[in-house]
This record gives C-alpha cells, structure tokens and sequence, in this order.
C-alpha cells in the first residue's frame, strides 16, 4: 500500500514536468505554422456580416493573398448596396493603397491589420510580429547554442509558451497568462497542438479574433471556414466561401497601379451599422 501510495504521489509531482518537457519552442511553432500558410497566390472569398441591433448588413470581400505584406482586397455590398458601396484597397511594401476621385493615395498599413496573422509565410517575421504586440520577447526566433557535451544538454522551458484549451482543442498559448485578478486579458495568439493553425488572437487593444472549422486547399493552405472577430461592444463573423490557388501572373495585380476603383462609402450612410464598417475597414483591413 505504502508503495502505491508513493507512486501515485511521484507522479503527482511529475506532471507538471512532464507537460512542460513537451511544450515546443516558439521557433519550432512558428515554422510549423508558417507551413500551413500555403505558397504561391490565392483568392480568397468571404462574407462578413455586420450588425447592430435588429439591422444586420453583408458585405462579400474577395481578397488576393500573395504573404502576409502582400495582398489585394475588393469588397462589395449586398443586393441593396451593389451600386452605392465598393472598396478596393493594395496593400504592398507596408503600405494601404486606395483610390479616391480617380487618385491613388497610400497610407501606413494599419496597426492591428488582422489578415496578416493567418498568411504568416516567414516564421521570424511572424515573431517579430508578436514581439511587437510584446506577446513574445524578442529574440524569441533565435537559435539557441547547440551543446557542447551530453553533461550540458537541458530543457529550459520558454515562460510565455504554455498548454491552453480554446475552441474545444489544446493549443499552445504564446503570452502571458492573464493574472485571476486581471479583468482585461492579457495578448497572445492560440496555436491549436496537432494542426499547427491560429485558432485565437488577442492584442494589446483587447481586439480579439478566433478562427475556426478549420480547410485543407491546395499548396498546403490550411484556412478557415468561420471566424469571430470582437472588439468593444461590437461582434463582426466571417464565413468562407472559398478558397484557389491562382497562377503566379496574378502578381501584377499587388501593384498600386492597378487599382481601377474609387472608393464609394454612400451606402452605408443611413445604415445603422455604418460606424462599425467603417471601423472596421479602416482600423483592421
């Protein structure tokens, strides 16, 4: 009995060393990752649905994904908006490029441009990118020194990568656990286990976006299918429609050249939703 007893209380102890032992290093999750991002250009196809009250108004977006810097994206309303309301925007070499009275402007790429998180095809900006919202250190892509000998080998686990369940699945949390007696959470980015894709997003502004329903498409894209996106007292869902690969002669339309639309706002005007479109189109696309 004293043996069992013993036992059971060895292992007690040992989990939580044995959970960490398992934990991958942030380099190690941001490259898998970065591989489910897919290579080469796509179009993307999606309804964003917005609302206020009783008043809820769709719009489609149709984007073209060349990495998370480089993109396309054209938006158009529902059946009563097809004529008052269209935007079209390139964004291309850190900027977000428009067109107004048949002139092209630039601007810089929004502070919280949401996309970028889930077409992250080069793992160390994709930590560069965290540890600007201070989810991960910097420095946290480095290689660490290999050992010398066996006598020096040794896990050193990372203090802002942890287990966490969100969406009904384990991932590895990368941040700051939100202390109990914090009312606003804490920034981080879930990175669901076993498939390596971004399942929840919080930045430092409290704007949070989960991804989930999750599609295999061509040339190792994994994307999808639903999100949520949330931001004060506001909830925006995203539903996919579909997503192809396109063929590499597409890339000319990532240039600010091409934009042939200006931007058309009218429609929104009477709508009750207008001030959370027009937030969000300028504040996270």
């Amino acid at each position: 009995m004293k043996k069992i007893i013993f036992s059971a209380a060895l292992s007690t102890l040992l989990l939580p060393a044995l959970a960490t032992a398992y934990i991958l290093p942030t380099r190690t999750i941001l490259q898998k990752t970065s591989e489910n991002a897919g290579s080469g250009i796509y179009a993307i196809e999606q309804e964003v649905q917005f609302s206020n009250g009783e008043e809820t108004t769709l719009v489609k977006e149709t984007w073209l994904v060349d990495s998370d810097r480089t993109l396309r994206l054209t938006v158009t309303g529902g059946k009563d908006l097809q004529s008052s309301f269209r935007l079209q925007f390139v964004y291309n070499g850190g900027q977000k490029w428009s067109m107004t009275g048949g002139n092209r402007k630039s601007e810089k790429l929004p502070e919280e441009f949401l996309e970028k998180f889930l077409n992250m095809r080069n793992p160390e900006i994709f930590a560069n990118t965290l540890a600007h919202f201070k989810i991960v250190p910097a420095g946290a892509f480095n290689k660490k020194p290999l050992p010398k000998n066996a006598a020096d080998i040794k896990h050193d686990p990372e203090s802002w990568v942890r287990f966490s369940r969100t969406g009904g699945v384990v991932n590895y949390a990368l941040g700051v656990a939100t202390p109990v007696d914090q009312e606003a959470g804490s920034a981080g980015i879930w990175i669901q286990q076993d498939e390596f894709v971004v399942r929840k997003l919080r930045l430092p502004s409290q704007v949070e976006m989960s991804a989930n329903n999750y599609n295999n498409f061509a040339r190792n894209l994994s994307y999808p299918r639903s999100r949520t996106i949330r931001w004060g007292n506001n909830t925006v869902t995203i539903r996919l429609i579909s997503a192809s690969a396109r063929p590499q002669t597409a890339v000319a339309l990532f240039q600010p050249s091409s934009l042939d639309t200006n931007l058309k706002w009218d429609g929104i005007n009477s709508l009750a939703t207008k001030d959370v479109i027009t937030e969000f189109y300028t504040r996270f696309r």
